[in-house]
């Protein structure tokens, strides 16, 4: 196959984009389902189809694709230290809003001049730890520790690339290792796997996208191989409903298996697919979905300020929420709030530092260079 490079842009990637936004959607649906009573059937077979607890490890793959692919695919010269100052105005800001917002909102009723110095100034409830992404199990707001894996990685990902572009056969190596260590080391190494493999998929696009990938047995058994992925990916779900037996507890246990690393390979599956595949690319690029995309990064982090509103306070809602009815009136609120949130924080937080990383970027002289 010819060496041929492609030209990067957001359109040329956008449907990937719009499969974030969904990601997303399955988040706030998953959280709100089963806030409330994670026990029914109902809320056990919602989750298999919002699984928005394994989205995390779709986020962590897709990063690893999206992060690598212009270094790997297109070419580009890699300068890690304006790579770093890309990714921390890109994550930062709009988190540092979120978690103060959360905090403020929990604190609500008691801002006393003394309370807001123990948190702010005198720092007594590890608020700047959690601000700053240092805490892998936040205080406030819990989906925190996705971000502090986030930014971890991208400070990583630059020699993940380094590998790369020297062997690609090294990045199999990398994954092995990194399985290895998450096997015994857990929580943080667990998801460099799903990085490196979404580095992995840099690695292989020209392949995906090259009419000789249908003559693939990966091809020849693709329902079989979308349809175990599928399974994979709920499999946390699954195990709710039809609980699987103490002795691959054991197993899973003793080698060090977690549900995510399913869920990962999963992710893996799925984003190939979309790559290859025109007809999905093709239904990504409706504009509403793109729209989702291109705010998705705020639905995920504004919505955990309203579901937890809603149920600390459900009970003085008007209209009950056992109803099916109510239930699904507040949750068309709770999602429509979470996308007015999430727009504004995109066109005010997030655009804004992103194009002041950008500036600041444009007057940094070059450092070490890949």
């Amino acid at each position: 196959m010819p060496d041929k490079r492609i030209e990067t842009s957001d359109e040329h990637l956008n449907y990937l984009d719009s499969a974030r936004g969904i990601a997303a959607i399955m988040v706030i649906v998953y959280h709100f389902i089963n806030w409330h009573d994670n026990t029914t059937i109902r809320a056990k077979l919602g989750s298999v189809i919002f699984n928005g607890s394994d989205a995390v490890s779709f986020f962590f793959v897709l990063s690893g694709f999206v992060l690598s692919y212009k270094y790997i695919v297109s070419g580009q010269p890699l300068d890690i230290k304006k790579f770093y100052v890309n990714r921390l105005f890109r994550l930062w800001p709009a988190f540092f809003i979120t978690i103060v917002l959360n905090v403020l909102n929990v604190n609500i009723g008691n801002f006393s001049p003394h309370n807001l110095a123990d948190i702010f100034i005198l720092n007594k409830t590890k608020f700047w730890e959690e601000a700053f992404l240092l805490r892998s199990r936040p205080n406030v707001y819990i989906p925190g520790w996705t971000l502090v894996l986030e930014l971890s990685m991208s400070f990583f990902l630059p020699f993940i690339i380094v590998l790369a572009k020297k062997d690609k056969r090294l990045v199999y190596w990398l994954l092995f290792a990194f399985i290895i260590i998450g096997n015994t080391m857990r929580d943080l190494y667990m998801f460099h796997v799903h990085f490196t493999l979404g580095v992995l998929i840099s690695c292989l696009f020209y392949k995906i996208n090259d009419p000789s990938f249908k003559e693939t047995n990966w091809y020849r058994y693709r329902f079989l191989i979308l349809s175990m992925s599928f399974l994979l990916f709920s499999v946390r779900h699954i195990d709710r409903i039809f609980p699987f037996n103490s002795s691959y507890t054991y197993f899973a246990q003793y080698l060090g298996i977690d549900f995510f690393h399913f869920s990962g390979i999963a992710s893996f599956v799925f984003i190939v697919a979309i790559i290859h595949f025109k007809k999905i690319k093709k239904i990504l690029t409706n504009k509403f979905l793109l729209f989702l995309g291109k705010i998705s990064y705020g639905i995920y982090l504004m919505h955990w300020l309203l579901v937890v509103d809603i149920f600390k306070y459900y009970n003085y809602i008007p209209f009950s929420i056992d109803n099916k009815l109510g239930f699904t009136a507040i949750f068309l609120i709770y999602t429509a709030a979470t996308i007015l949130l999430a727009v504004l924080l995109h066109y005010f937080i997030e655009m804004p530092f992103i194009r002041i990383g950008k500036r600041i970027k444009g007057r940094m002289k070059p450092s070490f260079r890949i």
